[in-house]
């Protein structure tokens, strides 16, 4: 019977053994053993599956994508595999949670669970918490982490209970650090590389003595210095990881630094001196659990005694310039590149390296052409979000390259962090196409895809097409354009789209002539708008109302967003609407929205929630002036999940049940609007 290990690690190790853990995948999968599903949007600089340590309220129905992940683990395991799953949430209610959902679901309760607990210093966590934010945490978090770290002894026995004593092992990660990185430091939160604690966990797994990580994870806690951790997150810029950098380099640059730097903590001292004070019988459970020595996982005297750091000073020049010069060449250049092709973006940190770097250039000079960048004054930037677009992503860039205009375009094409070779082909046409800005994201972020896109808009006019989509008029953002010139009062304009199935059948025109609101017309309204998204997103082109960038109100978080987006700019102006089709919109078995046409039903039953989310933001950010418009929209959604509850049962009730509480006004509307048919006596029936 295939077995779960899970791996909970308490200890200031935990980024550089979970990295270790990922990089020996090969040693443990010659052993039985794989690693868990990561869920894509839980992706972090080291991996972790905290998902599955997400809190289900027992009575609540399952996420469908946690469901999912479920099954996933069932059929890795009824394969014949073990597998291990890596986390760090000391929440007892988060594996309690686990606990019980792993046992209500009958294909993983049959197999046995091994749990392995490594515990280090509660103060030690406490002040990883800290310096693993990019800002200082409200007191009410500080405390909640008091309180977490405070009840370990509790969570250890719950799940010495529940799994059985036998099937929980305990590991206490109380080492010095290798480096001495303060004075008189018995202990430290800096997670640096400790053979043993990764010999212990691979002894537990049956398994060889892992191989060493080639380089530090680019992780915050692998460093001691405030400095070099602003220093880090730097590299990247709303995580675009183009041009390339060898993070490798960028760590030992900044390591050799790290040792040279003051460190404080970061952690306020008044939150520090409530664990202190408030924990020491539970350190006093955990040590006699652990077989250690009274005091043996105190606080380290110079994280009990130092104040915080102040984390919003500015770096010092001497420490920018210092950092610019140990980078090598081929770090340097790239990383320049990286901070002027998102110039507008650019962090307080950001610029102020950015300026110690062009003070060092390679050659000595500031000029010339930058990758990406084509010869301003631009006036349209087309906005491009793929993932796993391997197979259409050079059609849709060639659509746009072909286009001919009078004015410079810029094509922004952002990548969610592709499994396949999107990236790959993204960064390829870059190379020799100036006017490709790829903006390839190195992890998955929810609503990055749309905020870390539009917030890179900065021109007059902006059009949509998504990755696997492409234009087939080469005049068509022209002519748009011009239409938008001599409309002044159209804040917007699109046009008709072909619709071609995955194997390139065409499969009509959207929107038809017949479903257009009020028939063919050159202007329409955003009340018009409001009767069904008739704009396909390829089709749009935008008088761009973000050109200072985007503002805190706006949502990025909603699916699908293209109604919202379409609405804010109709807020500013008439529709504009040209009857030419001028571009593609591909429906093929990976589409989000595959199932909006062939069957609308199963398309409720996985993006109905998601539809009501938008329509409530839409309500709110118009103040409930369009409210019977959006409720009749909404209207479509709970009758779809009223036929649900009736045709399937728990499912749909679930769903009309949860769309009830989440939105009780639109709810409210549609019970109010069924027609009661009551049925006939028995005399009504033999008259």
């Amino acid at each position: 019977m295939s077995r779960l290990y899970v791996l909970y690690d308490f200890s200031p190790s935990r980024p550089w053994l979970f990295a270790t853990v990922h990089a020996n995948r090969a040693l443990l999968e010659a052993r039985g053993i794989d690693l868990g599903p990561l869920h894509p949007w839980s992706c972090e600089l080291v991996p972790s599956h905290l998902s599955f340590w997400r809190v289900i309220p027992e009575n609540d129905a399952i996420p469908a994508y946690f469901a999912n992940m479920l099954d996933e683990l069932a059929g890795r395991l009824a394969s014949g595999r073990n597998v291990l799953l890596l986390s760090r949430t000391p929440d007892i209610l988060s594996h309690q949670s686990f606990e019980r959902l792993w046992r209500r679901h009958a294909a993983l309760a049959q197999h046995d669970v091994q749990i392995f607990f490594i515990v280090g210093r509660p103060a030690c966590m406490l002040e990883q918490g800290y310096r693993e934010a990019r800002s200082l945490l409200p007191e009410k978090n500080g405390l909640a982490h008091v309180r977490r770290y405070g009840s370990l002894p509790i969570l250890i026995r719950d799940a010495q209970q529940k799994w059985g004593k036998e099937n929980v092992s305990l590991l206490a990660n109380t080492s010095a650090s290798p480096v001495s990185l303060l004075a008189n430091t018995s202990a430290s939160p800096v997670s640096l590389p400790q053979a043993n604690v990764a010999r212990s966990l691979f002894d537990f797994l049956n398994c060889p003595e892992p191989l060493p990580l080639r380089h530090a994870p680019r992780h915050p806690l692998c460093l001691a210095s405030n400095a070099a951790r602003r220093l880090s997150w730097t590299l990247e810029v709303r995580e675009n990881a183009w041009p390339d950098v060898d993070e490798g380099l960028f760590m030992e640059s900044l390591l050799a630094l790290d040792r040279q730097w003051a460190t404080a903590p970061v952690s306020p001292k008044n939150i520090r001196d409530a664990l202190i004070r408030n924990g020491t019988d539970a350190l006093r459970e955990l040590e006699e659990m652990l077989a250690l020595q009274s005091g043996a996982l105190d606080c380290p005297d110079w994280l009990a005694e130092q104040p915080e750091a102040d984390m919003d000073a500015p770096l010092s020049d001497d420490i920018l310039r210092s950092f610019a010069v140990a980078l090598p060449p081929e770090v340097r250049e790239p990383l320049r590149q990286r901070f002027a092709n998102d110039a507008p973006l650019l962090t307080a940190d950001q610029k102020a390296l950015s300026r110690a770097l062009a003070s060092i250039t390679a050659d000595g000079s500031e000029n010339g052409m930058v990758i990406g960048e084509p010869v301003p004054p631009v006036e349209l930037t087309v906005l491009t979000m793929t993932y796993n677009h391997e197979k259409y992503i050079a059609e849709c860039m060639d659509s746009v390259l072909a286009q001919q205009t009078s004015f410079p375009v810029r094509h922004v094409v952002l990548d969610h962090h592709s499994t396949d070779g999107t990236a790959e082909i993204v960064a390829a046409y870059a190379a020799q196409h100036p006017s490709i800005q790829p903006v390839l994201l190195s992890r998955r972020r929810p609503a990055e895809n749309v905020m870390g896109l539009f917030s890179r808009c900065r021109t007059r006019y902006a059009a949509l097409c998504d990755g696997d989509d492409y234009f087939t008029d080469p005049l068509k953002l022209q002519k748009q354009i011009d239409f938008l010139e001599s409309h002044s009062r159209c804040a917007l304009c699109f046009h008709p789209v072909a619709l071609v199935l995955a194997d390139g059948r065409e499969a009509g025109v959207f929107p038809s002539h017949e479903t257009l609101p009020r028939g063919i017309r050159e202007e329409y309204y955003l009340s018009d708008l409001l009767k069904g998204n008739m704009i396909q997103t390829n089709s749009v082109v935008y008088r761009w109302r973000f050109q200072e960038g985007m503002p805190e109100w706006f949502r990025a978080d909603l699916c699908p967003g293209d109604l919202y987006w379409h609405l804010l700019h109709a807020e500013t102006g008439r529709i504009g609407f040209l009857p030419e089709v001028m571009s593609v919109y591909r429906r093929h078995g990976s589409a989000l929205y595959k199932d909006a046409f062939v069957s609308p039903l199963e398309h409720r039953r996985a993006h109905g929630m998601a539809e009501l989310r938008t329509y409530w933001a839409i309500n709110e950010h118009f103040h409930n002036r369009y409210f019977r418009s959006l409720s009749m929209l909404a209207n479509n959604i709970f009758a779809n999940f009223l036929y649900l509850k009736l045709e399937t049962g728990e499912e749909g009730r679930s769903l009309l049940d949860q769309a009830s509480k989440a939105f009780p006004e639109f709810a409210s509307g549609f019970f109010s609007s069924l027609k009661i048919i009551k049925a006939p006596s028995d005399r009504e029936a033999e008259g």
